[in-house]
């Protein structure tokens, strides 16, 4: 039996800890092969979350935005997608994944994958870019993310804010040592 991949707990927003245990409890002592998704609004902080998780948890992540194709409506290279996430949940023995990006169902539909644990990233107030929330509010809608979210990260304006720069400090101070 493998021992589950715990480091020390570091400094974080209570969000990001109270996750990062529901997904310990999700993932079980033998580590199970999840694929665990982040969905919300450009600029919300999922690439933020999904570095910090990959970091704590020790998995790798998948960003979207680097399979995003020019243009509107969004869409994905599929093929390059479907490899990348396969290498990784394929792997024997096969190993959790994150998958973080905007309309996150809508792609991983697209290569016929469904995440095991459901992670819905807002930030209150922030409607996204105009260009893009056109797309994704409506799909947030229609999909229902809410609903079929397992865990729920709401920042505040000023919490996300104030958290972005006292890791910004940390992070100087760090370096200065």
């Amino acid at each position: 039996m493998n021992t589950p991949h715990r480091p020390p707990p570091q400094e974080a927003p209570p969000a990001y800890l109270e996750l990062r245990e529901r997904l310990h409890e999700a993932l079980g002592p033998d580590r199970k092969s999840l694929l665990i998704g982040l969905d919300g609004r450009d600029g919300a902080g999922k690439s933020s979350l999904a570095a910090w998780l990959s970091w704590q948890l020790g998995m790798s992540a998948v960003y979207l935005d680097l399979f995003m194709r020019q243009g509107r409506p969004v869409s994905w290279r599929t093929d390059d997608l479907q490899r990348a996430i396969d290498s990784r949940l394929g792997r024997d023995p096969p190993r959790p994944l994150i998958v973080e990006g905007i309309l996150l169902l809508k792609a991983l539909q697209q290569v016929n994958r469904r995440p095991d644990f459901l992670v819905l990233v807002e930030l209150e107030g922030h409607e996204g870019t105009y260009s893009l929330g056109q797309e994704v509010g409506p799909y947030l809608e229609q999909e229902d993310i809410r609903a079929q979210a397992d865990f729920i990260l709401n920042w505040s304006d000023q919490a996300y804010r104030d958290w972005i720069i006292a890791d910004a400090i940390a992070r100087d101070q760090a370096r200065e040592a």
